[in-house]
């Protein structure tokens, strides 16, 4: 036999779709994805297991330093409103229905027949309320006035102190 090589028909299998699941956490300072194999984690005193993506996010948290004020972090990007697009939908406004009160003193009728009355009509009333409003806290006024001094009639005025010029001796 010659050693000549021979073709060997190979099947190739088409690949399959597998998507392959990774358990990743959170970083308790940045927010980002923390990958297995990467990371460091820090236990409080309080027992609570925190872990960081990195040395730099676990030595801002040792020293109080706050996630919402550092650009990188998503906290930030929350607090600015960075990154989401959301689509806004439009809010439907409820019709407004016109709805008459009744004004005390004043049944529907009244108010209705103010309301179609003529401008002059109007401005001819408001005039005549205004008046007799003014009349009425002119009155009360001279009333006012007239009690104050019946007051002030039966009170005689207090002896004025005599400055000795000695200092209370």
């Amino acid at each position: 036999l010659s050693k000549r090589l021979i073709p060997v028909p190979v099947l190739v299998a088409e690949p399959q779709s597998i998507t392959m699941v990774v358990k990743t956490l959170v970083c308790a300072f940045s927010e980002l994805r923390v990958y297995p194999g990467h990371g460091k984690q820090f236990v409080r005193r309080d027992g609570q297991a925190l872990v960081f993506l990195n040395s730099k996010c676990l030595s801002l948290y040792k020293q109080k330093k706050k996630p919402g004020q550092l650009t990188w972090t998503q906290a930030w990007r929350r607090l600015n409103k960075k990154g989401k697009t959301i689509t806004v939908t439009r809010r439907r406004n409820r019709k407004t229905t016109k709805f008459v009160r009744a004004v005390t003193g004043a049944t529907k009728a009244e108010i209705d027949a103010r309301r179609r009355a003529p401008p002059s009509a109007k401005a001819s009333a408001s005039a005549k309320e205004i008046a007799a409003i003014k009349e009425r806290r002119r009155k009360a006024r001279a009333e006012r006035r007239r009690a104050a001094k019946a007051n002030n009639a039966g009170r005689r005025a207090a002896p004025a102190a005599r400055n000795t010029g000695r200092r209370g001796r």
